[in-house]
């Protein structure tokens, strides 16, 4: 890839790049809020976001991790892809951010529990050109989960692959699940995967019925898709190289994540996805009602524990190029240092003005 300095005229300051997938992630309350870039506009670092080039090379980092100096944070199956595909990246931080998952059928299908799901027919998306069919992931994990918890044989259940439309400019943007609702409504499939607010205001539709939302189940391991855990990660080398700016990158998202505590509403208002039609409702529903406590990055054991058992999982359904070790991919110190400089800060209900100019 060439290198990003070819868009910035002056070689001397240090360029980061910021993604993130939707609403719901700390990074995202950082950016809407302007938090995240009036803490790099202080000299001597340039910030951009991946939205805003037109280069595919850079557009596609958001999925392969493969531009020095970004930092991702959100869904958890393309960073393990691309790691497990030799990209040297580090975990920085982890939030675990419940959401909707439900498995739908039609009403008028008589397919209401998920023992009833056995030798029925499936519907995975499928999205030939994309660099990680991450859409398909999600829903074959979803779908794995509800027949381990029934104490099923995922054997014996009959896939259908549901084509996804044209891979698009790799924009990172939680696109709708029409295609899958489609075929289920034209009898394609007879039973389809769907999460995120979009997928609860789906289940609301009354010509469908939820047959188990797995965002409901008390083993936070049964909840673990594509969504949760969200691990924030950044390259490798950048990280060696800057160590300070990945601590004060973190520091917004601590920052942000008190704020936040103290802003239920407020906060969850921002979750609501860009493209609009949904309410505050919507997110309550789709990642609870304490969804303002989920921001706080941490590398507690279990939240790597989860991020493990998504890596596992994707291993095993032969997702990956290779397996790695969830331990060598973590690296502490940055998090601890952004934990004890936000710590030496003032109460943080309100953020620190000097963010926010």
């Amino acid at each position: 890839m060439t290198q990003q300095r070819r868009n910035n005229p002056n070689s001397s300051l240090i360029e980061l790049w910021y993604t993130r997938c939707g609403a719901a992630t700390a990074s995202a309350l950082a950016i809407q809020n302007n938090w995240l870039q009036a803490e790099f506009s202080q000299g001597g670092t340039v910030l951009h976001s991946l939205r805003e080039s037109n280069d595919r090379d850079i557009l596609n980092a958001h999925y392969n991790h493969k531009l020095t100096g970004l930092f991702r944070e959100g869904g958890n199956i393309p960073p393990i892809w691309a790691k497990a595909q030799g990209q040297d990246t580090a975990v920085i931080g982890i939030t675990w951010l419940d959401e909707y998952q439900g498995i739908l059928t039609l009403t008028t299908s008589g397919i209401h529990e998920i023992a009833e799901l056995q030798g029925k027919r499936l519907g995975l998306p499928l999205h030939r050109e994309a660099l990680i069919d991450f859409q398909r992931g999600a829903a074959l994990h979803g779908f794995v989960t509800a027949f381990e918890i029934a104490g099923l044989d995922i054997k014996d259940a009959i896939f259908v692959d549901v084509e996804g439309l044209p891979d698009r400019p790799a924009r990172p943007v939680d696109w709708s699940h029409s295609i899958e609702v489609e075929a289920l409504l034209e009898g394609k499939v007879d039973a389809i995967f769907l999460r995120f607010a979009r997928g609860y205001r789906t289940s609301q539709d009354p010509r469908l019925h939820e047959v188990i939302n797995l965002n409901t189940l008390p083993n936070p391991l049964h909840r673990v898709g594509n969504g949760t855990p969200r691990p924030v990660t950044v390259d490798r080398p950048f990280l060696e190289k800057h160590p300070d700016l990945v601590v004060r990158y973190l520091a917004v998202l601590l920052r942000t994540a008190a704020w936040a505590e103290h802003r239920p509403k407020e906060s969850a208002l921002q979750l609501i996805p860009e493209n609009g039609g949904f309410s505050l409702e919507d997110v309550w529903a789709s990642h609870g009602h304490d969804v303002h406590l989920s921001f706080t990055p941490k590398l507690s054991p279990d939240y790597i524990k989860g991020l493990e058992t998504q890596k596992n999982f994707l291993r095993d359904w032969n997702f990956l190029q290779a397996d790695f070790d969830i331990a060598d991919w973590i690296v502490e110190e940055p998090l601890a240092e952004a934990i004890k400089l936000v710590e030496r800060e003032p109460d943080l209900t309100e953020f620190p003005t000097a963010l926010v100019a």
